[in-house]
């Protein structure tokens, strides 16, 4: 492929592009970052940081290496390359990269000085473009930029055209690795000050940067890791942060490329390196560590693919991870038996709270997700074990299961079935089910389904207590230390159900009466 025919296909790429970009944003596709934890993003953000930094090092150091994202690689190709070190690029490296750390450092350091750790990168400029003009640094064997062509890029809208179907399957990878790669760095940069992302407008915005890019020479572009870290090192709060910056290189292009002809290498390099440092944060594996084994395990493997397999690679490995944790933890939700705090009406976790009293014979259950297929054996069998385990005192066998739906705001046909067998088996062992606290929508489902005729009105409440009273009344134990109890200005009294009140509070939940 020639130059030529390489700027005509990118130009094309960076058109669909935004085209994808923008439909996506449109269509509010950006909830697909929700699959994206902050332990992923800090990972594949910290191994990104890693390997930026790494291939910058070439310049520091004033020789070649290869052109890899991959941490191994460029190791090696540094190492083997040592034999052309160039010590002078070296020393005026380390001197920006200490010079910009230093201001930073005084910066954050003494408050009155404040103003201080966002001027590094500009003044290392400033200096070495000045010491490089006059003591003509090219000429002692310090690589500078010495070309930048004049003027604004030309306009590309006449080679929009023709364009083919073979650029759909590199648009679309483009698209969704950029835009992850994109999302990760944006949503580093709000955990860190505090403000929120609208991944949809993300969309957006890279569809009109594509899109209007495009008319102008342009390759795809997507949020840059480096040059967010640089934009963040220099103190940049808002958008218009990326005005401003357009607008100087505008006037740049057009007044000043003969300045920064003067501008080594090395000292780019040092301003990327010494940026790209407060991305990496080797602190949150031990927090992580500390909180959440978990959450740091998923940190490691995001961190290893990227600095290990490549930016791409690292990025779908934790993709896929995050996915895969998702998927995990919705196919096995917490579950619990439930037991009343003694002298309320309130049911919680047994297991946390060990004083609650359960009622013999009868099972209180809930499910911390929504019931759909993929959890739906998963609750069956737990529903089961909780049968068994749950102590029936003098002999009697459980007589009643009842289910929370509090925590439950959708359900599906897979799931549906799940229970009606569940229902069937209950009813063959002479043990009654019953549902409390479902929500509308899944009350209209199980009209719908004709589920409520098979499980019954009666058998359906708006609360825990009020299903343990309803069921301790039916077991003929309606009083006694186990019975429900309300607690009021004078102590606890006996609360006392009947169906009508159950009637009318399932009518509630459907917003109709009950038909005759």
């Amino acid at each position: 492929m020639t130059a030529l025919e390489y700027q005509t296909t990118a130009i094309k790429l960076a058109l669909l592009a935004g085209i994808l970009y923008t439909a996506m944003g449109i269509l509010r596709l950006g909830f697909i970052t929700s699959f994206l934890s902050g332990a992923v993003i800090a990972g594949f953000t910290s191994g990104s940081a890693l390997i930026i930094g790494f291939s910058q090092l070439k310049f520091i150091l004033g020789y070649n290496v290869s052109n890899t994202d991959k941490l191994p690689q460029l190791i090696k190709s540094l190492i083997m390359n040592i034999s052309q070190f160039n010590y002078k690029t070296f020393v005026l490296g380390c001197l920006c990269i200490i010079c910009i750390l230093g201001m930073k450092h005084i910066g954050m350091t003494y408050k009155r000085f404040g103003w201080i750790k966002t001027l590094g990168p500009i003044t290392v400029c400033v200096i070495s473009i000045l010491v490089s003009w006059l003591a003509d640094l090219k000429a002692l064997g310090i690589p500078t930029v010495s070309s930048i062509p004049a003027g604004l890029p030309p306009v590309t809208i006449n080679e929009w055209s023709p364009l083919s179907t073979d650029y759909l399957l590199p648009v679309v990878i483009l698209v969704i690795i950029g835009f992850m790669e994109s999302i990760s760095i944006a949503k580093k940069m709000a955990m860190k000050h505090r403000y929120e992302v609208d991944s949809s407008l993300e969309l957006i915005g890279l569809g009109m940067a594509n899109f209007f890019g495009s008319m102008f020479s342009i390759y795809p572009v997507v949020g840059s890791i480096s040059r967010t870290a640089v934009n963040n090192d220099a103190g940049a709060t808002s958008a218009i942060s990326a005005v401003i910056t357009a607008t100087m290189v505008m006037l740049v292009l057009l007044l000043l490329t003969f300045v920064f002809e003067y501008l080594p290498y090395a000292v780019l390099a040092s301003i990327v390196i010494s940026a790209v440092v407060s991305i990496f944060d080797l602190e949150e594996v031990f927090y992580l560590w500390k909180i959440h084994k978990l959450d740091c395990f998923i940190w490691l493997v995001s961190f290893l693919c990227t600095v290990l397999l490549g930016v791409q690679i690292g990025l779908l490995s934790a993709v896929i991870c995050s996915i895969l944790i998702t998927l995990y933890e919705s196919a096995y939700p917490h579950t619990a038996i439930l037991g009343r705090l003694p002298g309320t009406t309130v049911y919680r976790d047994v297991k946390q709270y060990p004083d609650a009293e359960q009622h013999p014979g009868i099972v209180v259950c809930r499910v911390d997700a929504p019931l759909y297929f993929a959890n739906a054996q998963f609750i069956r069998e737990k529903l089961d074990k909780y049968e068994k385990a749950v102590p029936s005192g003098s002999g009697d066998h459980v007589q009643y299961v009842i289910l929370d739906l509090s925590s439950n705001g959708n359900i599906d046909t897979t799931s549906l079935r799940s229970i009606e067998e569940l229902l069937i088996d209950y009813k063959r062992r002479d043990i009654t089910l019953c549902l409390c606290n479902p929500s509308k929508s899944v009350m209209g489902f199980l009209v719908k389904s004709n589920f409520i005729d098979k499980i019954g009105y009666n058998n359906i409440f708006v609360s825990e207590h009020q299903a343990v009273g309803v069921c301790a009344a039916r077991m003929g134990n309606d009083s006694g230390s186990h019975g429900p109890e309300t607690v009021g200005s004078n102590g606890p009294e006996t609360v006392a159900f009947n169906n009508a009140e159950i009637d009318a509070d399932v009518a509630s939940f459907l917003g109709h009466e009950k038909e005759p």
